[in-house]
């Protein structure tokens, strides 16, 4: 029967990681190519694979993957994440309406907020789910659609209920910044979140361990002269020091 034979191609898969579709071929010799197309659409269907040229893989191994990257970034700098989001959390006053970007920095931040009277704004549901931990922060997600990779929600719904709030103060992450293309991300429907995020805000704090310094990834999302205060974990190159104080930006 289909069913079954869609259960056994399925086990195979999620057992594999990845198959080609001459090896499925092999694997089921009574079975024609085009059926077997037909079953991985079936099972792409039912959220289980994602089709590939010339296969499949297990979105299942493809999501322990990404937590695997995940949990080896922020394994990473540990000491300089750590400084910083020490450095940050003086800067919180009770009473604030505060946003909390996503990543491993602002992640080490969330760990370390005291339980003030606050209103935070995360697209990050893990930091949302760290935070329920204190029992006087009001906690609010962007909405949108999930990132795996990158654990962010973004895109059309999340910039539509950002623009109904007003922000005091925006702890942004940052994942490379260079003098000649700024503070830049990898996704860009992210980089249009953190945008709309740094215009509304009263005041904006880009969180950023050194090792992202002289670095670039494709998405602009902001200048200095966009921002208020850059915390890091050791002094910026004499360069960079430069730039911030002619766009007054305060650097700790």
């Amino acid at each position: 029967m289909s069913s079954d034979r869609r259960d056994d191609l399925n086990q195979y898969i999620q057992s594999r990681g990845e198959v080609r579709l001459a090896e499925l071929e092999t694997r089921f010799p009574g079975v024609s190519s085009m059926t077997l197309r037909r079953d991985l659409e079936y099972l792409e269907r039912q959220g289980l694979i994602i089709r590939i040229r010339g296969g499949a893989k297990s979105l299942a191994h493809l999501s322990m993957l990404k937590e695997a990257a995940y949990t080896q970034r922020q394994a990473e700098n540990t000491s300089a994440k750590l400084l910083i989001a020490e450095k940050a959390v003086r800067i919180v006053t009770p009473g604030r309406s505060i946003y909390i970007d996503s990543g491993t920095t602002c992640m080490f931040f969330a760990q370390k907020l005291p339980d003030h009277n606050l209103f935070v704004l995360t697209p990050a549901p893990n930091i949302a789910l760290e935070l329920v931990k204190n029992q006087n922060i009001k906690i609010n997600l962007t909405g949108g659609q999930l990132n795996r990779e990158t654990l962010t929600l973004s895109g059309f719904n999340a910039t539509e209920y950002v623009k109904t709030l007003n922000i005091d103060l925006a702890f942004i992450g940052v994942s490379a910044f260079s003098l000649n293309n700024g503070f830049t991300c990898g996704d860009y429907y992210e980089a249009e979140l953190k945008r709309l995020i740094i215009r509304k805000a009263q005041q904006v704090v880009m969180l950023m361990d050194s090792s992202k310094v002289s670095c670039s990834m494709p998405y602009t999302f902001a200048r200095l002269q966009n921002i208020h205060s850059l915390i890091t974990d050791q002094p910026l190159p004499e360069e960079y020091q430069k730039a911030a104080r002619q766009a007054r930006v305060l650097l700790f």
